[in-house]
This record gives C-alpha cells, structure tokens and sequence, in this order.
C-alpha cells in the first residue's frame, strides 16, 4: 500500500511536466473584428472594410462625413431610416444615433 502511494505521489511532479507546455500554447487572436463587435484588430480596419462589414449589418448608402486618426463619422440609412454612425477603426466598434 506504502509502494503505491509513493508512485503515485512520485508521478505527480512527472505530470506536471508533461502538461504544462500543453496548456501553456494558445491560439493567437483572430486579426480583425467587423464593426459592432468589440474585438480589437490587429490593424486597423480601411473605409472599404468599415462599409462592407456594415452593409452586412443592414446599413446601406453609407458615406463617410468625417475622418479623423482611427474615428470615422459616416453617414448612412438603416431600415430606411437615416442615421450617423462614429466608426472606431482600430476596435471596430460603432455607435448609431439619428440624423
């Protein structure tokens, strides 16, 4: 009974060992993020990246207003109603209010 305790008691180290280059490799970050969602990019996103991710959320004859660092201010119309946009480009988040 001593014998097996032992081994068990010596392999836990050795297990230890083994597991722990296992969990220490990770998936690297997905590189970008649509508009909306939150997720940092790697880099940030260009105008035409910005338009198709929102036409895909419904937006459409969006045009941009203002540009200014990573900070877009577009203008567009969502469920035939328009609205501005302030585009984040480098998070790729955006607020809506009305025009």
């Amino acid at each position: 009974m001593k014998k097996s305790i032992l081994a068990a008691v010596a392999a836990i180290p050795l297990a230890l060992a083994v597991a722990a280059p296992a969990m220490s490799q990770t998936a690297p970050p997905s590189p970008a993020a649509p508009p909306g969602t939150g997720a940092p990019v790697a880099d940030k996103l260009s105008e035409p990246e910005i338009r198709s991710a929102l036409e895909s959320q419904g937006y459409s004859n969006i045009r941009t207003i203002k540009s200014e660092g990573d900070q877009y201010q577009m203008q567009a119309q969502h469920d035939g109603k328009p609205v501005v946009l302030l585009v984040d480009a480098r998070t790729g988040r955006y607020s809506e209010r009305p025009s």
